[in-house]
């Protein structure tokens, strides 16, 4: 079931539309879809695809690279090009121009003097006229490429012997206009090398021949070259085809997952390249008819490097749009909910959002988890240490390595990263966690997906860069069952609070709370009651309290019971109380929630009643905060 990201549909339709009579004919910008690991990027491709799959050409593709191995542009670009030619019905998609480039590239001509290559080429195009020989040339080719490339085409088969034999024959129906002829012209197709929309001047034939050379090159200029040669020819061959529909058909849409992967970023960059060269050439015909490629891609973050980021509204001016993939609202995760069950779904969505956040994800596996084993709604701590059927580890270990995964192009599970993300997980913000760098292992330092991705570490209120919540948990949480003394719960607590600045004293007091320190901070912050404005004192405890201590499970110890009836013993109270409630997923029990909150609101009105508080305002609105709102928590 599909929730939420409507406003991220509702734009890839908005790109995907008809273009209006008086619309320019210029491309629409790539959307980058940005999100940590687990974010549902995919999912939101998936859908896209379900939306358009009737409408218009449609693929969903996805790199599939060998680990340690990098392909050439050509299988990318190939899956692409096949599976946008299934098309719809009444929007055929032909690709005559590509074909003639894969035909040349795919020949020898090392060797031959230059009439030979002539005559050589003339020859293998003489001969991919007849249907079937080209329908043997066009399955190795399919074969080839989708072994390299995950590819969903509406209504076909997914399996690689299946799926290129379906979209050759549909390649071969439309390129031969049916059953009837069996050969076909490449004349056109062949006299676009010399001009390639560019208003070039070049002979067609000894272009071919210098692309197949050149294609084999190791250089990474001359590779270049080439698949801005390839890209252009892919793209006259949409435009042509869109061209020849009656009306104003929609754009053609590339769904393209795993936008980090280096081949996909290689595409990317090229469409933009070939793009920005047309725009720049001297109009002709063919050239300016409309661009009619809508291109959706999916990031962690590396691939949208310097695209605007779409304000919510309109689309953007510009060749890159991102878009930031948000977590699920608590509406959204309730609907979720709704589907498994609706007799128990408000509790259980309760405590879903509590634990996640929103992470869609996490989510979809603690609702699943949850919709197993009802009783693991009092016990939050029993589901995160419970074994994940799937992978053979703790279901926190796995939620920790989903978001791991989207740091990786190839989304490999990587215990190493782990244990660095959990390490970092002891950081209030990404400019505290580079204190911690130092303890990670190699290869991870400043320079590490780990470390600078956008998305694993989002801004949040006031422009911070803050771990997202539920890895930063799950992280506290392995961390404190870490027994390293360098790198378990003490030793990097200790490294934090040696590093803090003398002027942060809310970092320091932090610190100190996290190594045990709850009464010395308690002190503390007691001494400035008087001294601060409350608004200010308030400030300062909840950036002490930012934290949730998973150390501390027992609800006598949480609620600070036996401390002294002084301004002291109440902030000590607190301070164990309010990242309880506020923080801690795993407090879910009904009967414990409303205890903390009763006893959160006794705490405030106390303070409020300290000699020499003088605003007792903000220490009163604090008090209702807990009383008033029971659906907060």
């Amino acid at each position: 079931m599909f929730v939420g990201r409507t406003s991220v549909l509702e734009l890839i339709g908005e790109l995907t539309e008809p273009r209006g009579e008086n619309a320019p004919a210029g491309p629409r910008p790539v959307l980058i879809l940005t999100g940590c690991g687990g974010s549902g990027r995919t999912a939101i491709l998936q859908e896209a695809l379900r939306t358009w799959r009737d409408r218009t050409a449609s693929v969903l593709v996805q790199p599939l690279v060998p680990d340690g191995e990098q392909t050439s542009l050509r299988p990318l670009l190939t899956s692409i090009m096949l599976g946008l030619g299934v098309g719809v019905p009444g929007y055929p998609v032909t690709f005559p121009r590509s074909l003639v480039a894969q035909l040349a590239i795919s020949a020898d001509f090392a060797g031959l003097p230059p009439g030979d290559q002539l005559i050589r080429l003339r020859e293998r195009l003489n001969e991919y006229k007849r249907k079937p020989a080209l329908d043997s040339f066009l399955t190795a080719l399919a074969r080839d490429s989708f072994a390299l490339v995950h590819v969903q085409v509406p209504g076909l088969s997914e399996l690689v012997p299946g799926l290129a034999a379906e979209v050759t024959r549909s390649t071969l129906n439309r390129l031969y206009r049916g059953r009837g002829l069996m050969r076909l012209s490449w004349g056109d197709a062949v006299d676009w090398f010399r001009h390639q929309d560019l208003d070039f001047a070049k002979n067609p034939e000894t272009t071919l021949i210098e692309l197949s050379a050149r294609a084999k090159s190791a250089d990474a200029l001359v590779r270049r070259s080439v698949d801005d040669v390839l890209v252009g020819a892919f793209l006259a061959d949409l435009r042509r085809s869109h061209a020849r529909v009656r009306g104003r058909p929609p754009q053609m849409l590339l769904l393209l997952d795993d936008g980090d992967v280096p081949e996909a970023m290689t595409f990317v960059r090229s469409l933009l390249r070939v793009r920005t060269a047309i725009a720049g050439s001297r109009p002709t015909p063919e050239n300016r008819l409309p661009d009619p490629l809508t291109v959706v891609t999916t990031s962690a973050g590396p691939a949208a490097a310097g695209a605007v980021p779409w304000p919510g509204t309109e689309p953007v001016d510009g060749p890159r749009m991102r878009v930031d993939v948000t977590d699920l609202s608590s509406a959204e995760v309730l609907q979720l909910a709704r589907s498994q069950d609706w007799t128990t779904s408000e509790r259980t969505a309760r405590t879903a959002f509590r634990l996640t956040h929103g992470h869609p994800a996490a989510t979809a596996f603690v609702l699943r988890r949850l919709a197993e084993n009802p009783r693991l709604l009092d016990d939050p701590d029993a589901l995160l240490d419970g074994t994940d059927p799937d992978e053979d580890v703790p279901a926190d270990r796995h939620l920790l390595r989903i978001f791991v995964r989207g740091l990786d192009p190839q989304r490999r599970p990587d215990d190493a990263s782990v244990e660095a993300l959990i390490t970092l997980a002891a950081a209030r913000t990404w400019q505290e966690a580079g204190t911690l760098v130092p303890l990670l292992p190699p290869p991870f330092g400043l320079g590490s997906p780990l470390y600078t991705s956008p998305t694993l570490w989002p801004a949040a209120g006031g422009g911070e860069r803050r771990l997202h919540p539920l890895a930063r948990y799950l992280g506290l949480r392995a961390l404190a069952t870490r027994p390293d003394a360098r790198t378990g719960w003490e030793g990097v607590f200790r490294l934090l609070r040696g590093k803090t600045h003398p002027d942060d004293r809310a970092g320091r007091w932090h610190h100190e709370l996290m190594l045990g320190g709850r009464a010395k901070v308690a002190d503390a912050l007691a001494v400035l009651l008087p001294e601060l404005p409350s608004a200010e004192w308030l400030a300062l405890f909840d950036a002490v309290v930012v934290t949730p201590d998973p150390r501390v499970t027992d609800l006598a110890e949480i609620q600070g019971i036996g401390r002294p009836p002084t301004p002291a013993g109440h902030t000590d109270a607190l301070l164990g109380i309010v990242p309880a409630l506020e923080r801690d997923p795993c407090v879910t029990r009904p009967e414990d929630i409303a205890a903390l909150r009763q006893l959160a609101w006794h705490g405030f009105l106390r303070l409020a009643e300290s000699e020499g508080v003088a605003d007792r305002q903000p220490f009163l609105e604090r008090a209702d905060r807990y009383s008033a709102d029971r659906n907060r928590y």
